[in-house]
């Protein structure tokens, strides 16, 4: 049995640690701080335009930070602002680009916008909560 500390199984560590994350004071980015003056985004959002007549834009390349790089590590959510048909997100681990590809072109007057959220890191391997009660040691499940 599992001791009374032990909740999420992770790739690099056994047990959860605090973490301070910090947030920007204008811009749509997350930090996760490592101490020692070191911290790196893993949430971050931004728009990328899609110029008229166009299906496919590039929505990331050469994003990396500790060793993540994002077209391996990053969970990519993307809404169109305009009728844009079904999107697509292709990932390139070689050449470390995320492109996005509608089934709709670009709006002909200017350019259609899509919003893109980032989420950097591994996987999570979830093998199981456990949690404490109050007034109650033992584990409830």
């Amino acid at each position: 049995m599992p001791s009374k500390n032990f909740g999420l199984l992770g790739i690099r560590s056994s047990t959860p640690k605090i973490v301070r994350i910090n947030g920007d004071d204008s811009s749509k980015i997350i930090y996760r701080n490592l101490g020692n003056n070191h911290a790196y985004p893993y949430i971050w959002a931004g728009t990328v335009a899609v110029s008229s007549g166009t299906t496919t834009v590039t929505i990331a390349s050469g994003i990396k930070f500790h060793g993540y790089e994002a077209g391996t590590y990053a969970t990519v959510s993307v809404t169109p602002n305009w009728n844009a048909g079904d999107v697509y997100i292709t990932k390139n681990t070689a050449a470390n680009t995320i492109t996005a590809t509608t089934g709709n072109a670009g709006a002909d007057a200017g350019t259609s916008e899509l919003d893109v959220l980032f989420m950097l890191g591994e996987d999570a391997v979830l093998t199981g909560f456990m949690c404490r009660g109050t007034g109650n040691p033992q584990q409830s499940y």
